[in-house]
């Protein structure tokens, strides 16, 4: 029994020592990082600091007074002080031995999440798209590009491929945003779709990706004023209905629609998921039916 209770205990020292190591490890490299540039809300990411502002106790693991393994909630404070990557929370996770964090479906069962996602968009008679928690359009049917007025998803650039760039692109703001009624409802829409962007990625903001996408969106214009905005605006809900202008296939005649937003999830996460646009009114139905008279398949 005394032997099995100290390789418990040389089991815990081990542990404990491991995630001192992989948190030291990532505090030196953000020290380093801001070595000859100021941060921005002055962190100096020194032991000191991480024990008055985080953990009271780090002080006394550093000195070997305390060996108690902190539990997930003050791992992911500690994380979010030391602004970590969704990989370099993951490695304190798993030094400390507790299970990683996984946001998204990754490698082989991502794609076949997308596989399923794109199958139930092509039954759909709407106009539909296939959206990642990155806000990628990862597809779109013929409907959806058709209602936009958007060229062939192959055709746009990857990082302008994103829900956040179709509302900011010209021709569909100017066509989301016809009266006050439709300004004011594409306003909730863009302030809700960056607030979830936030939320859905809150582990990843400290990603290079995460971070390469907004640097991309400010260089729309609007963008930034709106990021800036919905970090103190009241959380927006999706609104229900939005009202655009949409073009009859047959005719070309541009004429106010009002559609319903629908989001379908494939699985236990958020992502992916299928984005639909309902009809809400009947000139959204005739418009709707134009497409499919123009093109059957499309």
């Amino acid at each position: 029994m005394l032997k099995e209770d100290d390789a418990l205990l040389r089991e815990h020292a081990y542990v404990f020592q491991q995630l001192l190591a992989a948190i030291e490890a990532v505090r030196i490299r953000r020290q380093e990082e801001y070595r000859e540039r100021r941060h921005p809300q002055l962190k100096r990411f020194t032991q000191q600091e991480l024990t008055d502002e985080v953990c009271p106790t780090y002080k006394n693991w550093l000195s070997g007074r305390s060996r108690r393994l902190p539990d997930r909630s003050m791992l992911m404070l500690i994380a979010d002080y030391l602004e970590c990557s969704l990989s370099e929370r993951n490695d304190l996770l798993l030094a400390a031995q507790y299970v990683p964090e996984q946001p998204e479906w990754e490698g082989a069962d991502l794609q076949r999440a997308l596989e399923y996602a794109q199958q139930i968009m092509a039954t759909l008679p709407y106009p539909a798209s296939v959206v990642t928690r990155t806000f990628q359009v990862h597809a779109a049917n013929g409907r959806f590009l058709r209602l936009f007025e958007l060229p062939s998803l192959d055709t746009i650039p990857p990082l302008q491929r994103s829900t956040l760039h179709f509302l900011l692109h010209p021709d569909v703001y100017r066509r989301s945003t016809m009266h006050p009624e439709a300004r004011a409802q594409w306003q909730q829409h863009m302030l809700s779709g960056i607030q979830l962007f936030k939320r859905q990625n809150m582990l990843s903001q400290y990603d290079e990706w995460y971070e390469q996408s907004v640097q991309k969106w400010c260089e729309m214009p609007g963008f930034q004023e709106h990021w800036e905005k919905a970090r103190t605006a009241p959380k927006q809900e999706v609104a229900p209905t939005k009202l655009v202008l949409a073009r009859v296939a047959t005719t070309g005649e541009l004429l106010p629609i009002r559609l319903r937003y629908m989001q379908i999830a494939i699985s236990g996460k958020t992502s992916p998921a299928v984005v639909a646009f309902l009809p809400d009114d009947e000139v959204a139905r005739a418009v709707f039916a134009s497409f499919s008279n123009s093109h059957p398949a499309c």
